[in-house]
């Protein structure tokens, strides 16, 4: 394919990552909201815990032999019956172990009403096993509206099967059915997307050469992935099941109205910076360009989950999560420093610094660990989110020393997009608490309209100061709008 030809397909497929994105998150935060209002914290923490080591086993034992065959110059089909008898061999084997495991899983946890459940997650393991292999086409050929389709129809299945089954059974056996179907329709999704029909092939030789570039694939993987299995591992076991159905459900919400836009930012701005990595001046002004993005949309996010998590909860969850209030202050906090590590990713990929992201990965997981096990037997989840925000604090100091170096960036040009929205957000926080003060107390639809209103303001206001700086974050989202959507000639 032509250089022309590559572009076009490029730019198809960025609206279907666009509508993949935000399809995938609205169908998720309906469910979210949905389920938290039907079911109690505990049922949300032992599926936490259900899922934490199917998800590690699989985890340790998959090097990322799919992403190496993309990378791959030579003829995916040689590699593809392969690919599958090692996933399916792997996987069985995996289900075998935990299945008989589930007693001890159960207790190590202290969560015994779960074994059951954990024996049947070993279907976590097996399912995306059997799924068509030739899947990899549909990222090696940059053909999104296949992932569109598959992504979509696995969510509905999640959200339709979950909230069914959470109306009549209220209990966390709801939310595993509802993972399972997901699992189910993703992996027949993705037959009768490619006509490709995998056979048992014992001969490993092909897929054992593309070790020397998958293990690197695997570290690195492995590093980002374990992540959230540790958080969730070391909040249940040091606490409950019920603590960490809080946990989650309070680190989740935080994110919920900022990972659409990250998801498309980091997708659109990849591919650029691989194609200007010989060009580290537009690099920096494509990453400051994000920078007015992310901090556009996470300041007043951040800003508003700190200042009214009690109302946020109430409204959106009920009075069964307030427990978790400060916990959501703290993960509202982390959503500012977190824009450094989350900008900086892409670019070192980009520029061939993916030893530097490893690296990183595994400091933060030291870190992490550390001081998750300093602070949770002090404050509980509270504690638990504070280590998140510490670890992420360190981690944007090293990130952006590192980027500031590579790409002489000096350090008010990296604030400089941080001015407007902050600035904003400080008025519009002002005149959100003379609002309160004035109408106090406000019930769930007069906050909800004090919310809107607000956004209004803010809206406003960045428009007003972008007039007079000439640059502001509107100019960044226009360009990705026209990637996205281009204009017909």
């Amino acid at each position: 394919m032509d250089n022309e030809g590559t572009l076009k397909k490029s730019i198809e497929g960025g609206k279907w990552i666009f509508l993949n994105t935000f399809f995938q998150k609205l169908i998720s935060a309906v469910s979210f909201f949905v389920l938290a209002r039907l079911l109690l914290p505990q049922d949300f923490g032992i599926v936490a815990i259900i899922f934490i080591v199917p998800g590690l086993i699989d985890l340790i034992l998959s090097p990322d032999f799919s992403t190496a065959i993309v990378q791959n110059r030579e003829d995916p089909y040689r590699y593809l019956n392969q690919l599958w008898t090692f996933n399916l061999y792997k996987s069985m084997l995996c289900a075998a172990v935990f299945f008989f495991g589930a007693p001890l899983i159960a207790d190590f946890f202290q969560a015994q009403e779960a074994v059951n459940a954990i024996r049947l997650s070993s279907l976590i393991i097996i399912i995306p096993a059997l799924a068509n292999p030739a899947q990899i086409f549909f990222f090696k050929n940059i053909d999104f509206k296949k992932i569109f389709i598959r992504d979509i129809l696995a969510a509905i299945a999640y959200s339709s099967v979950a909230i069914t089954l959470a109306f009549f059974l209220k209990s966390f056996w709801a939310l595993f059915a509802g993972n399972i179907a997901q699992m189910a329709i993703a992996s027949a999704t993705t037959y009768s997307l490619h006509h490709f029909r995998p056979k048992i092939s014992l001969k490993l030789n092909n897929l054992l050469s593309l070790w020397g570039c998958a293990k690197w694939l695997y570290g690195q993987g492995l590093v980002n992935r374990v992540v959230p299995s540790l958080e969730n591992g070391l909040v249940a076991k040091m606490t409950n099941a019920h603590q960490l159905g809080l946990f989650n459900r309070a680190k989740n919400l935080a994110v919920i109205p900022v990972s659409p836009f990250y998801n498309i930012i980091q997708r659109v701005t990849f591919p650029a910076y691989a194609r200007l990595q010989d060009s580290y001046e537009k690099i920096k002004d494509g990453f400051i360009k994000s920078l007015y993005v992310i901090f556009f949309i996470s300041v007043p996010t951040a800003i508003l989950f700190f200042e009214a998590s009690h109302n946020i909860i109430l409204v959106l969850l009920g009075s069964n999560w307030l427990d978790m209030d400060i916990a959501l202050k703290i993960f509202g906090l982390n959503l500012i420093l977190n824009i450094f590590p989350l900008a900086s990713a892409q670019i070192l990929n980009a520029i061939g610094k993916s030893n530097t992201q490893f690296k990183l990965g595994l400091a933060n997981l030291a870190l992490l660990s550390s001081f998750m096990i300093i602070f949770i037997p002090l404050r509980g989840i509270n504690g638990a989110a504070f280590a998140i925000l510490l670890t992420t604090l360190c981690l944007s100091i090293v990130t952006m020393r590192k980027v500031m170096s590579v790409l002489k960036i000096k350090i008010k040009e990296i604030m400089a997009p941080m001015t407007m929205p902050l600035l904003s957000s400080i008025i519009v926080l002002f005149i959100g608490r003379i609002l309160l003060k004035t109408f106090e107390p406000l019930g769930n639809f007069e906050f909800v309209g004090t919310v809107a209103f607000l956004g209004i303001i803010y809206m406003a206001l960045i428009l007003s100061f972008g007039i007079f700086i000439k640059r502001g974050p509107y100019d960044t989202i226009k360009l990705i709008f026209w990637e996205v959507f281009p204009r017909k000639q």
